[in-house]
């Protein structure tokens, strides 16, 4: 977006980030760079923005640009948000030479807004570009990648981003893998985590849920699900919360697999004892812990559509005692 309207880089793959033109867009304020994200339909009052809720939402993206903005509803595009992109697309540049749309989490289109979202894909604009930033491409219509050009950015390696985050935000460098190592690799999500004040007692209730598990009968999992001090009347809470699961799964597998050296190097050291170690130690082979690793991936994807929460954690621990010998 900076480069395609920087009025310095004389065509270079970036923008200077000195201008008045790149200083605009950084600041999420350039008129012809629209910023879209998905946020719950309680923002929308008669097809139509609260624009006070709006500026909140884009004040605290200009406050920390590197972190998703978190909701504790369920987030989405919604059909009014694609209607106001079609009427901005229609419309000339106001000072820049191209009007650039930038559509985050672009798999959380509703369909009706999807469909909308198809008629302004067949026929743009010249001077109109739109960037739909997505980590789960598979979730969007065929008939929309069918009119995108596909561009792939790759996560950039552990050791440049510990090294970032070390340097810039003021960590060690065991901290920065350990965040990491929470995250997937994803460096927006590790900043959040760190400023989480709840991080402890998300993996408190992650270690909850292996005990659960192991619990004999399935009393001990429904009084987790029902428990309102947990992740399962929330949606944010919800999706970090799977988040750790998966990650303490794979941990689990790489114990299973190749023991405690395929960890060395590590931001933490998990040792073979615990009740995620004990979980992994009785499920029948390593072919099961990755199709259940598969099932809890399935399972963080449903969480864009219109799910109950308690309902998808009791998926999600019925999964976990089905593979238990």
């Amino acid at each position: 977006a900076a480069a395609l309207n920087c009025t310095e880089s004389r065509g270079l793959a970036a923008g200077c980030g000195k201008c008045n033109s790149c200083r605009k867009i950084a600041n999420l304020n350039h008129p012809d760079v629209i910023w879209v994200f998905p946020v719950p339909g309680s923002i929308y009052k008669a097809e139509q923005p609260d624009q006070t809720k709006l500026a909140q939402v884009f004040e605290k993206k200009r406050e920390k640009p590197w972190c998703e903005i978190q909701f504790a509803e369920k987030s989405e595009h919604h059909l009014a948000a694609v209607n106001r992109i079609r009427q901005e697309a229609s419309r000339s540049c106001y000072e820049g030479r191209r009007k650039v749309f930038v559509i985050t989490g672009a798999d959380r289109l509703r369909l009706e807004a999807s469909n909308a979202f198809l008629k302004l894909l067949e026929e743009p604009r010249p001077d109109v570009m739109l960037i739909l930033c997505s980590d789960r491409p598979s979730s969007l219509l065929p008939t929309i990648l069918s009119r995108c050009q596909r561009l792939q950015v790759n996560r950039p390696r552990r050791s440049i981003l510990a090294g970032l985050l070390a340097g810039r935000f003021s960590m060690t460098g065991s901290e920065a893998l350990e965040l990491l190592d929470l995250a997937d690799g994803s460096l927006p999500a590790a900043l959040r985590l760190r400023e989480e004040e709840a991080l402890q007692s998300r993996l408190e209730w992650v270690d909850k849920t292996f005990r659960a598990v192991l619990a004999p009968g399935a009393g001990v999992c429904l009084e987790l699900v029902e428990d309102r001090r947990g992740p399962m009347f929330n949606r944010g809470d919800f999706e970090r919360y799977l988040a750790g699961l998966i990650q303490e799964l794979r941990d689990a597998l790489m114990l299973r697999v190749a023991g405690k050296e395929a960890l060395s190097g590590r931001g933490k050291s998990i040792v073979d004892t615990g009740p995620v170690a004990e979980f992994a130690g009785q499920v029948a082979d390593f072919q099961t812990l990755i199709k259940l690793l598969f099932r809890l991936i399935d399972l963080r994807d449903a969480l864009n559509r219109n799910v109950n929460l308690r309902l998808l954690g009791w998926s999600l621990m019925k999964n976990m005692k089905e593979v238990l010998q």
